[in-house]
């Protein structure tokens, strides 16, 4: 009955939060990857080896091998099509079960009811998983999460059988499912530390630390030579053990901001943009007390076993996080890589609840719980708005194919928008964007995100040097993602001295608010050094920003600049905007237009 009491208030959080999710938040950037390239194999052109069997990517930036991720892709797509809703709902499924299962292996680890509901209830809605559970390339998260905790719990039952063909079984078998799960993600050798701390917690308690140590290495042996076998496997195929320069971890990512921007994500995961900032100081004080709470229980045999276990996760993926690429904990971009130290995280708050009096734990159970759903709702609003911003450019994009049966040319299209990743890559995007076409439109051409502006920039460079008129070229409102005609600002190139030459400059469209800050992109050419700096102005109100000094080089640079806007700045504002270039005391002043603001 608790398990199924368990169950039910799980999947009532999480429905109660993702219904919207389900129907308004279609595919995006990396799901038509995904999707497209489950569509390519199912006709042929793309290989079903090459899921298992991919050419090796040595010195790539990105040597990830997932194919499970992909296989799991390839058997759904024939079901679901390129409609989102099934892949949305297999997600939350395996997020759902992740739940439940550390319900079950919080509830075998400490003999407590409430604390395995409490950590159940708390994983499946924390307000950190606005990214994990809004978009579905997330799934390598969720995924990975959920085959490793399938391989905990597989294991900690077969720990509790003695010798025999029963527990060989459920040890082999844990090991398998930690294969699937590193072979989704390769954070998920996570589950190594993890099933050995559980063999030693465990181990007879009596045995002398020698032989208890053996008795866990030999109980976790399954696992240990199965995970190494696939990790020797996916370094023969790739041609790496590493992640890629991209995605690797590295030590000069390990900063002091890096370290407090994870912890401060980590601990109270606010969207900056759409959740207030009080709730930064309500979810840190809860968290922080109930961690308190947790660890004074330390002493109880089956609380250490759950400090041990969530705070080795939690320290696990704080570690991992902080070398990995820049966490944005104003806007959460990248939040997902928290979804697992969550987890440990989570483990440790439910104990917490846990040791309170019998009486306050369903009521601070019920607070901690709303809370989340609260901040969560808040958080995922980028992800809403992300996704009907690329609905109307998508249907935008399908109209003028259709009208104009010619290429099309999309720039500044949203790349990241407030957080949430809308649109990056052009030639995936046309190539799949394809199958949501109206009938008759035949989609060529490209699209460049945000993240692709300095390659856009050097283009519009050369087209105003030639005079060139860019025909069926638009960019992207930021409002609601309709398509406008592109145009180009023929006053460039500009030199100002013989030994510099601006080739292009514009202000880019990302975040029009007030209180953001709105990008300016230049390009220069320079054999002396430069200072930048931007002017604004609007109505009787003008400001500047910090200059920038821009040194000689033989190469055309791409700078870019970024000035606040004033917070108190009305939407549909005008601001006039102005690029000052000095060399020395001569200074020149040139006018790039009105940037009008957005209303959120």
């Amino acid at each position: 009955m608790p398990f199924l009491i368990a169950l039910l208030l799980v999947v009532a959080v999480h429905v109660a939060m993702h219904v919207t999710t389900w129907t308004q938040v279609g595919l995006l950037a990396d799901d038509h990857h995904m999707v497209g390239g489950a569509i390519l194999r199912h006709r042929g052109v793309w290989t079903f080896d090459s899921m298992f069997l991919p050419e090796p990517v040595a010195n790539a930036t990105n040597a990830l091998y997932r194919p499970f991720i992909d296989l799991g892709f390839w058997l759904e797509q024939p079901w679901f099509g390129i409609d989102a809703l099934g892949y949305h709902v297999v997600n939350s499924a395996m997020h759902c079960a992740t739940a439940i299962l550390w319900f079950v292996l919080v509830r075998r680890l400490l003999g407590s009811i409430a604390a395995a509901v409490a950590v159940a209830l708390l994983f499946v809605g924390w307000p950190g998983h606005s990214e994990a559970l809004h978009w579905i390339a997330a799934r390598t998260d969720v995924q990975s999460t959920f085959f490793l905790s399938i391989a905990l719990v597989v294991l900690d039952r077969g720990l509790g059988r003695g010798p025999g063909p029963a527990r060989a079984a459920r040890l082999w078998l844990a090991a398998a499912f930690a294969v699937f799960a590193v072979g989704s993600k390769e954070s998920a050798v996570f589950v190594l530390p993890l099933a050995a701390m559980l063999c030693w917690l465990r181990a007879p308690a009596g045995l002398a630390l020698r032989r208890r140590a053996f008795a866990g290495l030999r109980t976790v042996a399954p696992m240990l030579c199965a995970v190494v076998a696939w990790l020797w496997w996916r370094a023969s195929r790739i041609g790496t053990w590493g992640s890629g320069t991209h995605y690797g971890w590295h030590w000069q990512r390990v900063t002091a901001g890096s370290c407090a921007d994870w912890l401060s994500v980590l601990v109270a995961p606010v969207h900056a943009d759409y959740t207030s900032s009080v709730w930064v100081v309500v979810l840190g004080v809860l968290h922080a007390a109930l961690l308190v709470v947790a660890l004074c229980a330390w002493r109880t045999p089956g609380a250490r076993r759950v400090v041990l276990v969530g705070g080795l996760l939690l320290l696990m993926g704080y570690l991992a996080g902080i070398g990995l690429e820049p966490m944005d904990p104003d806007t959460l971009e990248n939040v997902r890589y928290t979804y697992e130290p969550a987890l440990g995280l989570t483990a440790l708050l439910g104990l917490g609840i846990a040791t309170l009096p019998p009486r306050s734990r369903g009521a601070a159970l019920a607070v901690l719980v709303l809370a989340h759903v609260i901040v969560l709702d808040g958080n995922r609003q980028s992800w809403l708005r992300a996704a009907a911003v690329y609905r109307r450019m998508e249907h935008d994009i399908g109209e003028v194919a259709l009208r104009t049966q010619a290429p099309i040319r999309v720039l500044d299209a949203p790349g990241v928008y407030e957080g949430a990743f809308a649109l990056l890559n052009g030639f995936t995007e046309f190539r799949f964007m394809q199958e949501f076409a109206p009938a008759g439109a035949d989609l060529r051409g490209s699209v460049s995100s945000t993240q692709e502006w300095r390659g856009v920039l050097r283009e519009l460079a050369a087209a105003a040097a030639a005079g060139q008129v860019l025909e069926n070229t638009y960019t992207v409102q930021w409002d609601d993602g309709a398509l406008v005609p592109f145009a180009l600002d023929t006053q460039w190139p500009q030199q100002p001295w013989p030994e510099a030459t601006l080739g292009y400059a514009c202000v880019a469209r990302t975040r029009p608010f007030a209180g953001s800050r709105l990008p300016v992109h230049v390009l220069v050419r320079t054999a002396t050094q430069l200072e930048l700096q931007l002017r604004a102005q609007s109505g009787a109100r003008s400001w500047s920003d910090e200059p920038v000094q821009v040194f000689a080089s033989a190469e055309p640079q791409t700078i870019g600049l970024r000035f606040e806007l004033p917070p108190d700045v009305p939407a549909g504002a005008s601001v006039e905007v102005q690029l000052v270039v000095r060399k020395g005391d001569d200074a020149r002043v040139f006018a790039l237009g009105a940037a009008v603001l957005s209303a959120r």
